[in-house]
């Protein structure tokens, strides 16, 4: 009955079903069983309200709502009932005391027995009038927690009550020894295993035939079922009681006649009336006078009919503003059908009349909207049948309604039935998720679509965007390039400041006579980090200033092997690389852009391999005949260096083959990748005098080949990066201005240490004003970009103008074009790039200053 009851829709329950196992229940003449059955059946209401899923009908919701508080009073009161039913010996005490006030003079022995004969077993007990000891029958011993048998004392029975209830009992007892006065007590027992249970003792004197009282006499009967039945009904009535108080609508009921005669405190709150300018049918006040004639005549006509009540109508608020409400209502009949009360509930659905009024206008204007939209618009079945098409859909699908309705989008176009459109559409209805994707047609032409699902199918919007498609990339590429040139410059920037500071921080300390060997190789092996850091940033600025390669004769076999160490440790573990070379390959390339090169192929392809698999790299000597570049107009013939990096991954589609090379094109998600790292690649491929080819087949791999240009002489080592530098002291006042404290701070002191005499200042102004307390300046050496509203250049041409002749030496790792344009250095201009070492500092300043001195002009 529970599932059933959830799978329902709302307005179409069963609640009412769950007061026949209250009625169950009864039978196990159980008061607890009552009790914790109808606790679960209202609880089991409410859950399968909760978790209904459907919406229903109409007003099914209230309808709900009203349906289950009432099937809860239902059950409620058959709880009530049915305790009532098993704890109905209490009615038999009330008999007793009638009997015992009309027949006084009658035995109570008798008048206890005559009860005890409709009722559960009773015990009796009896006290001597010289014999503090009590008789207590077997039942009466076991109920007071004595042992059957045994004549306790008064002290020992009354000592397991309650110190309250005992007193009690035992001033009653000397009353009706004093007085005969007849007494009732219901006192609590705390028997000596710990339970606890509640007796209902009643007694009265008997006298000798001389009037003298001979005994106080009477009997004791267990109630501890109908004191739980009379605390659960008391809990189950006040939880009903604070459910109807709780609830956000107005609960009601009325007699048969239709007068209403209760309702919850919600009626009172929200009208703003007290309860008793409510009475008596006060509540047609609050009804709009728009509304109160048919709101009348309806009720009289239900009530008559003896039919359900389902009606919306306003009703006046508190601000005294008129609201939509839904009122719902059913009777409740007796056994012989008659109605013996009306249950009714009172929802707010003003602001659910109102969207469902603005709803039913816009659907009005739909119609010419959708006609006018330059939008195609169509609407389509769970079967993707087309069941509209609006005039824009039919121009850009380039057919009529008559030829689209009522069939698939697969019939009217088989050429997508092979591609992935299906599939995005078909986990789109399954994901009740808006879709938004672009998608190129086999004639060329790019749609942006979106596909919103609905609940008979899906709307589907069509929007002709090649020609905005291609404006939008190529601005993105405009406006990408340039954010990628800016955000390099500022990173390269700071970091070539950081990269200066540990450059001369290694050469000072592998200077130092006073290491130890350990340390020493320790300095060599920041040094050498540090410079491979700097040629890190020098191939970013190149990429953002694009920056003439610089070819030199390189042995690729060999530089390949350098490199492999590095590449193991970028792809990871899961990736095996396999290198193989034919001996010496000498190419005529950039080296570090061959290195970048070559690692943007080997994380392409590490992407294409996220569960493992092998990257071989392949370098050897290839030919490339007439025939071959007949056929690729973009390369000549001759000899060439072939480098080949294949993976073993999951190929490419074809549909992207014609792309890869493209700026900012990826086949990877957003946040994975640029899209420049093929772009790079050909770029460098290109501008090298060489030629790349790709081959991939989806489920096996890829392979990138690149043709280089042979090296025209013999690769010659590169020189040893250590040089020594000069321990002789050198002479000079140098004016040095840099605004970072690091590079500041360790530039005057290596100057300082090799002789100079050097004034340092943080900015341009700053540089300026020392230039006043100097008399004899030979060198000015500025940073290029500085804060201060100066610039590394515009302070030279301040300090030249007071000083003329004197010599700038600049330092930067990102100049902005303030002294580079068009690529180059301005004419006469020296830098010394950051970062830089202390023999690349000292050497640089002192073959400027010696250049000076040598030709003065």
């Amino acid at each position: 009955m529970f599932v059933v009851d959830i799978l329902l829709p709302h307005g179409y329950d069963i609640a009412y079903l769950y007061a026949v196992t209250v009625l169950v229940a009864a039978f196990s003449r159980r008061s607890k069983t009552v009790i914790r059955t109808a606790f679960g059946a209202v609880g089991l209401t409410f859950i399968a309200f909760a978790l209904k899923k459907h919406p229903g009908t109409p007003g099914g919701t209230g309808m709900d709502v009203f349906s289950r508080v009432m099937a809860s009073a239902v059950i409620a009161l058959i709880a009530v009932v049915a305790i009532a039913v098993i704890q109905r010996e209490l009615k038999n005490y009330e008999l007793g005391k009638a009997l015992h006030a009309a027949e006084g003079d009658r035995d109570l022995d008798r008048r206890m027995l005559a009860a005890a004969s409709t009722i559960s077993p009773i015990g009796t007990w009896s006290i001597e009038v010289d014999d503090d000891r009590m008789d207590l029958s077997d039942e009466a011993a076991i109920m007071h927690g004595t042992r059957p048998g045994d004549r306790p004392l008064r002290s020992e029975v009354l000592s397991h009550m309650d110190p309250a209830d005992a007193q009690r009992l035992r001033d009653r007892v000397t009353r009706a020894w004093e007085s005969g006065i007849p007494f009732r007590e219901e006192v609590r027992i705390n028997k000596p295993d710990g339970t606890h249970r509640w007796i209902v003792t009643m007694g009265e004197k008997t006298q000798f035939d001389d009037g003298s009282v001979a005994r106080v006499h009477g009997t004791v009967q267990d109630i501890t079922l109908w004191k739980e039945a009379e605390l659960a009904a008391s809990v189950l009535g006040n939880r009903f009681s604070q459910l109807a108080k709780s609830l956000p609508i107005i609960i009601w009921t009325a007699d048969p006649q239709g007068h209403v005669d209760y309702f919850n405190d919600f009626l009172s709150r929200y009208t703003g009336l007290p309860d008793e300018e409510l009475q008596n049918d006060g509540w047609v006040t609050t009804v709009d006078p728009r509304d109160i004639d048919g709101v009348l005549e309806q009720w009289s006509e239900v009530r008559a009919a003896g039919s359900n009540l389902d009606i919306e109508y306003r009703v006046r608020g508190a601000d005294g503003i008129y609201r939509w409400h839904h009122v719902a209502a059913q009777p409740e009949r007796n056994s012989s059908g008659e109605i013996v009360r009306w249950w009714g509930s009172t929802i707010n659905v003003d602001a659910t009349r109102r969207l469902r009024e603005e709803a039913e206008a816009l659907a009005a204007e739909r119609e010419i909207i959708l006609e006018s939209m330059s939008e195609g618009v169509s609407a389509f079945d769970f079967d993707w049948r087309f069941v509209y098409v609006n005039a824009s859909a039919e121009r850009i699908l380039e057919h009529t309604r008559e030829e689209l309705l009522g069939r698939t989008v697969w019939e009217q176009f088989p050429g997508l039935e092979g591609r992935d459109l299906r599939g995005t559409v078909a986990q789109t209805l399954e994901s009740h998720t808006l879709e938004r994707f672009s998608y190129r047609t086999l004639t060329g032409k790019w749609l942006e679509i979106s596909i919103s699902p609905s609940a008979v199918g899906a709307t589907v919007f069509f929007r002709d965007v090649t020609e905005v498609r291609q404006l939008s990339e190529q601005l993105a590429q405009s406006q990408r390039l340039e954010a990628v040139g800016q955000l390099t410059g500022g990173i390269a920037h700071d970091f070539n400041n950081l990269l200066t500071v540990v450059l001369g921080g290694a050469d000072a300390l592998t200077a130092d006579p006073t290491l130890t060997d350990d340390s020493r190789e320790m300095a060599k092996l920041i040094g050498s980090a540090a410079e491979r850091g700097a040629e890190l940033t020098h191939r970013l600025l190149a990429f953002a200033r694009r920056q003439p390669l610089e070819p030199q004769s390189v042995d690729l076999s060999e530089r390949l092997k350098q490199l492999e160490p590095m590449l193991r440790r970028t792809l990871g573990e899961h990736i095996d690389i396999v290198v193989k070379t034919d001996g010496i390959a000498p190419a005529e390339v950039d080296p570090g852009q061959f290195e970048n090169a070559l690692l943007n192929l080997a994380i392409n392809a590490r992407d294409a391999m996220p569960d493992g698999g092998t990257l071989t790299i392949e370098v050897g000597t290839v030919t490339l005949d007439e025939p071959y570049v007949t056929a690729h107009a973009d390369v000549a013939a001759g000899t060439y260096v072939a480098v080949t990096v294949s993976d073993s991954g999951t190929g490419i589609d074809p549909d992207h083959m014609g792309h890869l090379f493209d700026p900012f094109y990826t086949t990877k998600m957003t946040a994975q990748g640029s899209g420049l790292g093929l772009a790079m690649v050909w770029g460098f491929i290109k501008q090298s005098g060489g030629h790349i080819t790709v081959y991939s087949e989806l489920g096996y791999g890829t392979s990138f080949r690149m043709y280089l240009p042979p090296a025209v002489k013999v690769p010659v080592p590169p020189r040893p990066a250590s040089v020594q530098i000069s321990t002789g002291p050198l002479t000079g006042t140098i004016l040095l201005a840099e605004d970072d404290d690091l590079v500041r701070v360790f530039a005057t002191d290596r100057l300082r240490a090799k002789g100079y005499e050097v004034v340092a200042a943080a900015s341009g102004p700053a540089a300026l004003e020392a230039l006043e307390a100097i008399e004899r300046l030979d060198l000015l050496f500025t940073d290029v970009i500085m804060p201060g509203g100066m610039t590394g250049r515009q302070l030279a041409d301040a300090v030249v103008a007071r000083r003329p002749g004197t010599p700038v030496l600049y330092a930067s790792g990102y100049t902005e074009n303030v002294i580079i344009h068009n690529d180059r250095l301005d004419p006469g201009v020296k830098l010394l790039a950051k970062p830089y070492s202390t023999r690349q500092l000292v050497e640089r300043v002192g073959d400027l200053l010696a250049t000076i001195a040598a030709d003065p002009s």
